[in-house]
């Protein structure tokens, strides 16, 4: 039937979708600016390719190591209380994610199955090419230093798998993702010079969007 034999297997994947974040930082930038409270987070549409290999232990279960890249841009204001000033802040958003998964499939006919994985690993996710402007006139203030940041990272994915040949799977599914946080450096260099900051953080990143996967058994 739709059953696949025991045995190894590996596949690239394509992701499209879109990221949501939000900040709890209120004391952004330079000191002497008063702290800047982080407003109006905004992520563009997120763009990812990767890959995965591994071993199906039986007909419906698999467990399988899955790494992929995301790119997108981000954007957020950054308001100053003290003096009532307001920057605007734009980069990009790039991920590393790796991943340790569990999945299932449940057979439809001889070549179509609903499939679902879940997993959780570490993200490496950089901010970087950060420029900020003032929002009320647009004039460049600074370049802000990227930083890599660490995080936990979960995700789930669900779709349909076609077998177009006994060791060819074709699949395209909805992917859901826990993607970590982001900072910036504790640097600008700009209309100051060179200047230390508190870096401005953005927290609890989702992604969500098609996963486009093509899949060959060993």
């Amino acid at each position: 039937g739709g059953a696949a034999e025991t045995g190894f297997f590996g596949g690239i994947d394509a992701f499209a979708g879109a990221m949501h974040g939000s900040s709890g930082t209120r004391d952004g930038g330079a000191a002497f600016a008063g702290g800047g409270v982080v407003q109006d987070v905004e992520f563009r549409n997120a763009t990812g390719i990767g890959g995965h290999a591994g071993y199906r232990f039986d007909s419906p279960w698999s467990m399988f190591v899955g790494y992929q890249h995301f790119r997108g841009k981000v954007a957020w204001n950054a308001y100053f209380p003290a003096y009532e000033i307001e920057s605007g802040f734009a980069g990009r958003a790039n991920s590393n994610v790796i991943t340790a998964n569990v999945a299932r499939e449940f057979p439809l006919s001889d070549t179509l199955a609903v499939t679902a994985s879940a997993g959780a690993g570490a993200a490496f996710n950089r901010l970087s090419g950060v420029v900020e402007k003032d929002v009320g006139t647009g004039l460049f203030l600074s370049d802000v230093g990227g930083h890599r940041k660490t995080s936990p990272v979960a995700r789930l994915d669900l779709g349909i798998r076609y077998r177009p040949t006994p060791k060819t799977r074709l699949g395209l599914g909805a992917s859901f993702a826990y993607g970590g946080d982001f900072q910036t450096a504790d640097w600008r260099s700009g209309n100051l010079g060179v200047t230390e900051i508190t870096p401005y953080r953005l927290d609890g990143v989702w992604r969500a969007g098609l996963l486009a996967t093509v899949q060959r058994d060993f």
